[in-house]
């Protein structure tokens, strides 16, 4: 049953969940390992001249083979690393969070070992959510495709539209999927199919409730955007009189220098802060997922117990006794 959205205590929620957070500062590891994974791909921009550059990287890779067959492969590992600790981090970051809310005590170790446990069940979860969008798009993208191909560009453009309008809902559910399958993977000990059946139970019957947490959480981001900029324009105010002096000792060589060092401090508080808002945020997920999920005590109705016909009014049978 659908609990009403105006009985969850949303901001309760988000002050308990900033309060376990900053308490536990050793979840910030789990969160830094977690948002490494949320790391998304470069893009590469070619100008008229990529041709000669192609070539020139081609001839230069075919030099160095095996120095570049060295390097990829210490990248992929290192990519595989990342996805590991990522998974193992987000169970040990639930397992924690879950246990410190209850009053009880957990340390990076334990948490640790309690997230290699979840660690399949998780990546199965990211698993079939991926392949559902993928098919999704192989389903999608042909029809669009083939009629710009053909160019049908006004029917293509009608097409691209719908596409569209069909895989943003899409990816909302399997957004959800993975937030609430994960705690019920975690929590509720169900295996990866089970929790995703219950996520999306979950989900529909509380459809209004989650895209309000949605919401608050797009505001946080809002406000971590702006406190982004401002920490850029103090590190810049605060470097700028580095930066005029080692102009003057070292020319241009001195103000990259300080430019260095200013996007050096801006990552670091960046990564910090992200990783902060990546435990609160799972932290308050918990917490929302506790209010809608669990049976609350006065929706348990107990089984009437069965009625006692009363005993006729006639008196109690009377036994005779031999001869009478």
């Amino acid at each position: 049953m659908q609990k009403n959205i105006t009985t969850i205590p949303y901001l309760k929620i988000m002050g308990e969940a900033f309060s376990l957070t900053w308490k536990n500062r050793f979840l910030g590891w789990f969160g830094f390992f977690v948002l490494l994974s949320n790391v998304g791909s470069f893009d590469y921009f070619h100008n008229d001249s990529g041709k000669n550059h192609l070539r020139a990287t081609t001839e230069t890779l075919s030099r160095h083979a095996s120095w570049f067959f060295i390097g990829a492969l210490l990248v992929f590992f290192i990519l595989v690393a990342i996805v590991v600790l990522s998974i193992i981090s987000r169970g040990a970051l639930i397992s924690s969070v879950e246990k410190l809310s209850t009053g009880k005590t957990s340390d990076f170790k334990s948490a640790f070992r309690k997230g290699r446990s979840y660690a399949w069940k998780i990546f199965l979860i990211a698993l079939f959510s991926g392949l559902f969008l993928f098919s999704a798009i192989i389903i999608l993208a042909p029809p669009v495709a083939f009629l710009f191909l053909n160019h049908n560009y006004i029917l293509g453009g009608i097409m691209t539209v719908l596409a569209i309008m069909i895989f943003i809902p899409l990816i909302v559910i399997v957004a959800y999927l993975r937030i609430f399958g994960y705690l019920y993977a975690v929590l509720g000990g169900l295996n990866p199919w089970a929790a995703i059946e219950n996520a999306y139970t979950l989900f529909r019957k509380n459809i209004r409730s989650s895209l309000i947490m949605a919401a608050l959480f797009f505001l946080i981001n809002l406000i971590f955007f702006f406190l982004i900029v401002l920490a850029f324009f103090l590190i810049a105010i605060t470097l700028l009189p580095l930066a005029l002096l080692l102009f003057v000792l070292a020319g241009t060589l001195g103000v990259v220098t300080a430019g260095i060092i200013g996007l050096i401090l801006l990552a670091i508080f960046i990564l910090y802060f992200r990783s902060f808002l990546e435990v609160f945020a799972q932290t308050a997920w918990i917490l929302f997922f506790h209010e809608i999920a669990a049976p609350k005590e006065k929706e348990i109705q107990p089984e009437p117990l069965p009625e006692i016909e009363p005993l006729p009014k006639t008196g109690l049978p009377t036994i005779n006794s031999e001869g009478e």
